[in-house]
């Protein structure tokens, strides 16, 4: 077995172990988006199909085991609200911490769903979706955020009354 396989083996063990911690400290998660989950299977399949068609040795094969655990990883990526910060991605170990923000907007589509714009820094963050009931995710906001965030509630009435 070559040194890159090993690297590659120790490389995979801890990056589940690490998604795996962070999935557990998501409180709130972000809606999923089921249609990568393919794109991803497919993109697993290839690479198994290609390394265990044209490659015979042992560690070629352990090789292509592990590139497919290492695509299948990004399945398990998950974004959401910790007890006191905002993880946008997965391998972000810190993420982005409730004190620093500095006002939330949300708006609750017809369909149910949240969706929640940040700011920080005089700066706008990317747009969240959630799937999660208004009240409690205001409760949680309005206890973990600064004293002086602003949490704003805008309505399909606000939606309409500004011609959008």
């Amino acid at each position: 077995m070559s040194i890159f396989t090993v690297i590659l083996g120790i490389f995979t063990v801890v990056l589940y172990a690490f998604l795996l911690l962070v999935r557990r400290d998501i409180v709130i998660p972000v809606v999923k988006q089921r249609k990568h989950y393919f794109f991803y299977l497919f993109l697993t399949g290839l690479i198994l199909w290609i390394g265990f068609t044209n490659w015979q040795e042992l560690n070629n094969r352990v090789q292509t085991i592990l590139a497919a655990l290492v695509m299948l990883s990004f399945l398990l990526d998950k974004r959401g609200f910790t007890e006191e910060s905002l993880i946008l991605f997965s391998l972000d170990n810190r993420g982005i911490p409730l004190n620093e923000i500095e006002r939330v907007v949300l708006f609750q589509e017809e369909s149910g769903l949240i969706k929640l714009n940040y700011f920080r820094k005089d700066r706008r963050g990317p747009l969240l979706t959630f799937d999660y009931s208004l009240t409690e995710f205001v409760v949680f906001l309005s206890t973990r955020l600064n004293e002086g965030s602003t949490l704003e509630i805008l309505t399909k009435d606000d939606q309409d009354k500004n011609g959008q």
